[in-house]
């Protein structure tokens, strides 16, 4: 969820695209929050915006879902196959 959120800059498009209710994301962001004992979003009426500290975060979540897809694809193949990142400027 708060990979979605980061990435749309919104509460409210994260929860359209995940078909979650509002009350369910904003709760497991905030907990999130008290987990880590820090805050990771800005909030405000236009768009949603990281902080430093949920910068950090996003990377490794980034790196966690990769890890999760590649661990799936090695463990059943047939289900779960690999895909290729390409990046460009």
């Amino acid at each position: 969820m708060f990979k979605h959120v980061a990435e749309l800059y919104s509460i409210l498009r994260a929860i359209e695209k995940l078909g979650y209710v509002q009350s369910n994301v904003s709760q497991r962001v905030k907990i999130l929050e008290d987990e880590l004992g820090n805050r990771l979003l800005i909030r405000s009426n236009l768009a949603v915006n990281l902080t430093e500290e949920g910068t950090r975060l996003y990377k490794y979540a980034e790196d966690v879902l990769k890890l999760m897809q590649d661990a799936k694809s090695a463990i059943n193949k047939k289900k779960w196959r690999e895909y290729l990142a390409i990046d460009a400027t």
